[in-house]
């Protein structure tokens, strides 16, 4: 053979030995079954990646459950794995929102998740998974009919009541043929998703693991904290949802806590300079103009782009303004654009806003069945008394929360209820860091310092100007949890932090 031949040999041959090192480098964790009947098995991914990147995907099959001869759950397992020089901790799990929310792993979205695991740069290996009854877990659960109801309703000027009556029929229909279906709406509860993600990692032999948890993912990671603590070793909390809150109690308090904040941001953003007393008069003004003549605009319909015309009522705005805190980069125009409504015009961020609670509507990646039946089973029984307190602690609101209880979810769902034990705070000496955005409607800083208090060794950090899920909003948050996750304790803070 000659030296071109041979060198070309040598090359394919350096080649492959390169590949197959890269690979094995970054190659997952063995997957294994438990003795609870959990599963996980590593297969082909749905997806697409680039050939430098190694990323690995699997199906948990969900443990055995005590009383049920139903079909376990499926749910899909996708793992990133960090470049080998720059992996110094163990993998992170992701756990998402909701009750209901999915991790958005369809094939179209893991770009998304490409980019985000780069620019987050944690030291170790991320893994992203669906909880049971979302997203691409088989089975998945979802609400057409519910769907359909707020899609009629969106041209509608109803009276609340006829309105509340509509959604509610929708709700039961999409209950009754589950229910006739075979499917047991008590299968869906923060303990059992807690179970699964403790079963995700275990099944892949790890001893311990570092979290991430969002939104109602925290109460989940809370859960885990309370089974299973000698298998985390740290653990991040963003925009925190603790077990011994009552979601559905704490509705009309975090409504007129909103409106409250809305006099605030001029205090916390530096765009306006109104006082507190102008602006929420100016908020009163617009509600008076809205309640005499309903909001009309027309939207992009999600499903397909075309025109869609939407009604809001003043009952309606209050829930705007409650959204838009959600979003930190809409909070500076809020206060322009109220007073925009309140001389009768509607400013391109509001109709933004508008768009934005359209497609929130009728989006379905949330799953209204997990939803209602998570929910209802977390905070069991709510008593008529004890909504009628909420309503007199919270005047601003009760006219518009007055039919809540009635028309809840809850009333009806037949989900079950979780044991008291469920409700009670969750002690730990884990480590934990906590991030609070200071405008969070829906998670609201006082949640995650009630937690904090229980957590011996947790940091809680409240980002000001920030709304609802910390990490993705603040640059700083990003540089402090990628700090506190290379070093759980006795870590440097960020210089970031100084600057807040």
């Amino acid at each position: 053979m000659t030296a071109g031949p041979r060198r070309l040999v040598w090359l394919v041959v350096a080649g492959a030995a390169v590949w197959w090192a890269w690979h094995a480098l970054h190659k997952p964790p063995v997957g294994r079954a438990l003795d609870n009947g959990a599963e996980l098995e590593w297969g082909d991914c749905w997806f697409d990646s680039p050939l430098w990147r190694p990323v690995h995907c699997g199906r948990l099959y969900t443990a055995s459950e005590p009383g049920t001869e139903a079909s376990r759950f499926a749910l899909p397992v996708v793992y990133i794995p960090q470049l080998f020089w720059r992996r110094s901790a163990p993998p992170t799990l992701y756990i998402a929102g909701g009750p209901g929310g999915a991790a958005w792993l369809e094939a179209e979205a893991m770009d998304f998740w490409f980019d985000w695991a780069d620019a987050a740069d944690w030291p170790g290996d991320l893994v992203l998974y669906d909880q049971r009854g979302v997203g691409l877990s088989q089975p998945a659960l979802s609400c057409p009919e519910l769907r359909a109801a707020r899609r009629e309703l969106l041209p509608l000027h109803l009276p609340t009541e006829a309105a509340y009556r509509r959604v509610r029929d929708a709700t039961r229909a999409c209950r009754d043929r589950l229910l006739t279906d075979g499917v047991d709406l008590g299968r869906f509860t923060t303990a059992l998703n807690a179970q699964d993600a403790i079963d995700v990692m275990r099944a892949m032999g790890l001893e311990q693991w570092d979290l991430y948890a969002v939104s109602y993912g925290s109460r989940v990671a809370l859960e885990m904290l309370r089974r299973a603590p000698q298998h985390l070793r740290a653990l991040v909390l963003d925009s925190v949802y603790p077990p011994e809150v009552n979601g559905e109690l704490a509705d009309a308090w975090l409504l007129q806590r909103s409106l409250e904040m809305f006099g605030r941001i001029c205090e916390l953003v530096a765009t306006c300079s109104e006082k507190p007393a102008v602006l929420r008069q100016q908020l009163e003004q617009a509600f008076a103009r809205v309640a005499d003549e309903a909001i009309r605009a027309r939207v992009r319909d999600p499903d397909g782009g075309t025109a869609l015309t939407v009604v809001y009522d003043h009952e309606d705005l209050a829930w705007l303004v409650f959204e838009a805190m959600y979003q930190g980069d809409l909070i500076p125009s809020l206060p322009r654009s109220v007073r925009a409504l309140a001389a009768g015009h509607l400013d391109g961020p509001m109709r933004s806003l508008i768009q934005d609670s359209v497609d929130a509507l009728l989006d379905d990646s949330l799953s209204d069945p997990v939803a209602s039946s998570v929910e209802c089973h977390d905070t069991g029984p709510v008593d008529w008394d004890s909504a009628q307190q909420q309503l007199q602690r919270y005047p601003r609101v009760a006219e518009i929360k007055r039919l809540d209880w009635s028309y809840h979810v809850c009333r009806y769902w037949q989900s079950g209820a979780a044991p008291a034990e469920f409700r009670a705070p969750v002690r730990s000496a884990v480590p934990a860091l906590l991030l609070a955005g200071e405008f969070d409607p829906v998670t609201p800083p006082e949640w995650a310092e009630q937690a904090a208090r229980q957590l011996t060794r947790g940091d809680l950090f409240v980002f000001p100007g920030v709304g609802h899920g910390v990490l993705d909003s603040h640059s700083c948050a990003a540089d402090l949890v990628r700090t506190f996750l290379a070093q759980p304790t006795g870590g440097s803070a960020p210089n970031c932090l100084q600057n807040l």
